[in-house]
């Protein structure tokens, strides 16, 4: 937009008005429309990266076990263990609960399956996880 502009400023004192006042025009249309072309190109990105990334996973069945020292998670891939200690804080919504983790991941479980939501929370404060609740969330 400052080229268009620079370019607009020495056609104007060149005489060229015409072509001044289109790339005037351009500039300002593209100071006022490029924050949502941006924040579109980025939504599509990463829409398409979840999708190829975690699209055999999304509801593909997975087992998770919280230990006094560990989070032993399995699925149809392998087996894998992560410390208590890695886990920063739990966010609960009305549909799922997410674990976020200190390495910045999270883990995503779907209130769906799961029965006894009162025990799972006890089990967690026990462990002294913090949750935090924002049901309101969408």
């Amino acid at each position: 937009m400052g080229f268009f502009l620079y370019i607009g400023i020495t056609m104007y004192t060149s005489n060229k008005t015409e072509l001044a006042i289109l790339l005037g025009i351009t500039a300002i249309l593209g100071l006022l429309f490029f924050d949502k072309y941006y924040n579109y190109q980025l939504r599509k990105l990463h829409s398409k990266i979840v999708k190829n990334t975690y699209a055999k996973r999304i509801g593909e069945k997975e087992t998770m076990e919280f230990t006094s020292e560990y989070i032993i998670t399995e699925d149809k891939a392998g087996e894998g263990k992560m410390k208590i200690s890695e886990v920063e804080k739990i966010n609960e919504t009305q549909a799922n609960f997410f674990i976020r983790l200190s390495n910045g991941a999270a883990l995503i479980i779907s209130k769906k399956g799961i029965d006894n939501l009162e025990e799972i929370k006890n089990k967690w404060k026990e462990l002294k996880i913090p949750i935090s609740e924002n049901l309101s969330w969408k």
